[in-house]
Order: structure tokens, then sequence, then C-alpha cells
């Protein structure tokens, strides 16, 4: 019985231990997690940041136009009330192509009646 009890509770340990790793593992796998990893293989310090930080406050001219753009952004997103609809056409595709059909043999036949 001792023994089979050992063997219980190792399988219940590595049970556990697996589950831990499924969890860690689905964490990675979100893009969010991706990205993290990716940045932490190219820069593991961080000092891409630190410089680009130290950058900005030494000459911060080049973020003004995109800190406007996306100043503007916000605004217009605010200002619509509601949203943008788009128009529908009422007739087909087919009627309107009857349509301009019929125009452009009307313009023919006035064309051929003021020739002499």
């Amino acid at each position: 019985m001792n023994h089979i009890d050992a063997l219980e509770a190792e399988a219940d340990r590595r049970r556990a231990d697996f589950a831990a790793s499924v969890r860690k593992l689905r964490l990675k796998l979100t893009p969010l997690g991706l990205a993290d990893e990716a940045l932490r293989k190219l820069d593991p310090q961080g000092q891409a940041f630190v410089a680009t930080g130290k950058s900005l406050r030494r000459n911060p001219f080049p973020i003004v136009p995109l800190l406007l753009g996306l100043s503007w952004l916000v605004l217009n997103a605010r200002r619509s009330d509601r949203p943008a609809q788009l128009k529908r056409k009422s007739k087909s595709l087919i009627a309107s192509q009857r349509k301009e059909n019929q125009h452009e043999n009307d313009q023919k036949a006035q064309a051929g009646q003021s020739r002499p």
C-alpha cells in the first residue's frame, strides 16, 4: 500500500507540474506574450528603450508630428456623434447599366440626326 500511495502522490505532483507548464505556455502563446518574448530575445537588458527615451528627451521634435496626428484622430473620433452611413442606391446594377446604355443610344441617335 505504501508503494501505491507514493506512486499516486508522484502522479499527482507530475499532473500539477504539467498543468502549470500548460498555463505558462498558454500565456506565452498570446500575441502580447510572443511580442514580449521577441523583445526579450532582441534586447535582454532593455537598453534600446532607455536609449530611445534619452534620445527623445534630447530631441523631442520627431515625436511632435506623431502626437499631433494622434490628437487629431482622437478629436475627430469624439466629434462625430453618429457613424458614417453608406448611401445605398435603390436601383440594381443591371437597371443602372440599362439606363446608361439607353442614354448612350439616345446620344448616338441625336448625333446621327444632326448630321446631314
